[in-house]
């Protein structure tokens, strides 16, 4: 009784665990055009964002949600990962 508890408790840990860096491991990037629209979508998880341009009048909407504040929008929709910049104290 003792094994079969304890194996289906590592069976449950080990699915939990897959699942959770399954979701985490790759981003969702999706881009298309439709007539003078270039619509994009981007989720990690974290940052949930909608990218739409329209070339006929260059008309451009971004709608955000979530802690996007390490990721920058290209001027084209795409997704760019920010590089931490150190901070070095001033010389005295």
């Amino acid at each position: 009784m003792r094994t079969s508890l304890k194996i289906a408790t590592a069976i449950f840990a080990l699915g939990a665990i897959s699942f959770v860096s399954a979701a985490n491991a790759a981003p969702y990037y999706h881009r298309y055009s439709d007539g003078s629209w270039t619509n994009a979508e981007f989720n990690d998880g974290t940052c949930h964002f909608y990218y739409s341009h329209n070339a006929y009048d260059n008309e451009t909407h971004v709608n955000r949600y979530g802690d996007c504040s390490q990721i920058a929008i290209g001027p084209n929709g795409e997704a760019m990962q920010l590089a931490a910049m150190p901070v070095a104290p001033p010389p005295y």
